[in-house]
């Protein structure tokens, strides 16, 4: 590579750690300076370090990149330690965190850069995002969690064995395809509930029918009709909830964008 294209990789490691140290050092604000392992100086540089010692890897040995996660690792956690030991505060998320900016440092110069700042403000959202996600797992129910759990297994254990393709003397019944539908009106049920939960009843089922109809308004249509039947005092609101779904998939269609859905199944 060029010098240009050296220098901004180079540029999008350190701005990798600056957007991480921002997150890190809005996080312990109020803390004193001198009275913390990582902060926004920190790393910046940690990200900075991981895109140089990615360059001196190419032009050396890849050991060299190694060498250099370890050798970083092992200082960040031993003063980790030693702030947490003062603090009484055991968490792994600032180790985790300087680690994973190192790598995204590194990788910005060897792999993809989009790939990397991506990855980094997938990062500082889910660092940001401590309390909310801390409260919501303390509100979670058990038939939740089980929904969420059911609702993967579908997606990721039994969807991609199962046959694409009729398996029946018609050929109409493609195991995949039912599946794939069964998976969003689950999907969208938990959706709507979820929804609910956070918007209200009437704002919570416009949000998961307009949701929902993007993926797919007949899933949508069944999901809503199932909770119908389940709850009927919530019947008229539901029903709202199809027609947002149908009119807003059918607009979107006009303007040009279309509706995933498994298979023709649309029309049903």
């Amino acid at each position: 590579m060029d010098q240009e294209e050296l220098f901004r990789r180079l540029a999008v490691a350190l701005a990798i750690g600056l957007l991480i140290g921002l997150e890190r050092g809005w996080q312990t604000r109020d803390e004193s300076d001198h009275q913390r392992s990582a902060g926004l100086r920190t790393f910046a540089l940690t990200g900075l370090l991981g895109g140089i010692c990615g360059l001196v890897s190419i032009v050396s040995s890849p050991f060299v990149l190694a060498a250099g996660l370890l050798a970083f690792t092992g200082a960040l956690v031993t003063f980790s330690f030693l702030e947490a030991t003062a603090e009484k505060n055991f968490s792994v998320t600032g180790v985790v965190a300087g680690m994973l900016t190192f790598v995204l440092g590194a990788y910005a110069t060897l792999g993809n850069e989009s790939v990397a700042v991506a990855a980094a403000v997938v990062m500082a959202i889910l660092l940001a995002l401590r309390e909310p996600l801390h409260s919501w797992v303390r509100n979670v129910t058990w038939p939740e969690m089980r929904s969420v759990l059911v609702l993967l297994a579908m997606s990721f254990l039994l969807l991609p064995i199962l046959p694409n393709r009729p398996v029946d003397p018609w050929q109409v019944f493609n195991p995949a395809q039912i599946s794939l539908l069964a998976i969003l009106i689950a999907a969208v049920s938990f959706a709507g509930h979820i929804a609910v939960r956070v918007f209200g009843d009437q704002k919570g089922i416009a949000v998961a029918a307009i949701a929902g109809s993007m993926a797919s308004s007949t899933a949508t249509t069944l999901a809503f009709a199932r909770l119908a039947r389940g709850q009927p005092a919530s019947a008229r609101l539901l029903a709202g909830g199809i027609l947002l779904a149908r009119d807003y998939a059918g607009a979107h269609r006009r303007a040009g964008g279309r509706t995933s859905t498994p298979s023709n199944q649309e029309s049903i």
